[in-house]
């Protein structure tokens, strides 16, 4: 199914997301993710991308998710942009290369973190999650970590506009590779984040 690892991914973004502390970096003044801005409509985003959707189907609590597949950063992936109201406020990719060496995920993992710094400066946050109950293992062993769920890695980059989260997390049979971007201006789970640490200041 099109837009299953993104799926997935929004679901590993929702609990590992708070991690993120707020920083901002220069933006992209042309556009927020790919050839898009947020806010465009589902036709608008259409227009930017030379292929055929594989998938539109609502994805609560979005109105309509629109998927395409393609490369990034000479990867497959999945390409899934999210909607509201009509206006686009999250886009996303989910890596789809499977590996029997699980070291190779995580060398897929730092190869998208040297560009996504190439493009928005140091991290604001840089994040190695271990199960509770898990010891630190040595950085050879990262990858059967991170496939057996036991160890999940997130970083995350914030502009005005967007905050970006790559994250590597496995278990259940798939490991998924993400990028996400989301719009600070339409994107309700961001402006919730925002009114939470704002309470907690209190």
């Amino acid at each position: 199914m099109p837009m299953k690892l993104i799926i997935l991914a929004l679901l590993a973004l929702m609990i590992i997301a708070p991690l993120a502390a707020p920083q901002s970096y220069a933006q992209d003044k042309t556009h927020d993710f790919r050839n898009t801005r947020w806010g465009m409509s589902p036709a608008q985003v259409k227009l930017t991308e030379n292929g055929t959707p594989v998938s539109e189907t609502g994805l609560p609590p979005y109105d309509l998710a629109i998927s395409y597949r393609g490369k990034y950063e000479g990867l497959d992936a999945e390409i899934g942009y999210l909607f509201t109201n009509d206006k686009l406020l999250l886009g996303g990719y989910a890596v789809t290369n499977k590996y029997e060496d699980p070291r190779q995920y995580v060398k897929d993992y730092e190869k998208i973190k040297g560009a996504l710094s190439a493009k928005y400066g140091n991290p604001a946050s840089d994040e190695k999650v271990w199960s509770a109950g898990e010891q630190e293992a040595a950085p050879d062993a990262y990858g059967k970590a991170v496939t057996e769920g036991r160890l999940i890695f997130q970083t995350a980059w914030h502009t005005p506009e967007t905050e970006i989260f790559l994250t590597l997390e496995g278990g259940n049979v798939n490991t998924i590779l993400s990028v996400l971007y989301y719009s600070v201006k339409f994107n309700p789970r961001v402006e919730e984040r925002k009114l939470k640490q704002e309470l907690e200041k209190f």
